[in-house]
């Protein structure tokens, strides 16, 4: 049995320093893209890029990493 997720991953100086999931529903990712947002923002993500890094499900920064990966079927 597999739960369909979508996570919001940090890792940061070689470890995973936080994992929160989501529901795979409307609310859920709604919910993830808010959370990936504030997260990658709160560590320096511009305005200008909130496009590209949802699209990519990637934000970089340093040794700063944050991504919104949903669950495989």
């Amino acid at each position: 049995m597999q739960i369909e997720s979508v996570n919001v991953i940090e890792y940061t100086g070689g470890a995973v320093v936080s994992v929160r999931s989501f529901s795979e529903d409307k609310e859920g990712k709604k919910e993830a893209k808010a959370f990936f947002e504030k997260v990658a923002k709160d560590n320096g993500m511009d305005d200008t890029d909130i496009d590209t890094c949802l699209e990519e499900g990637l934000y970089e920064e340093g040794d700063y990493q944050v991504f919104l990966v949903h669950s495989e079927e």
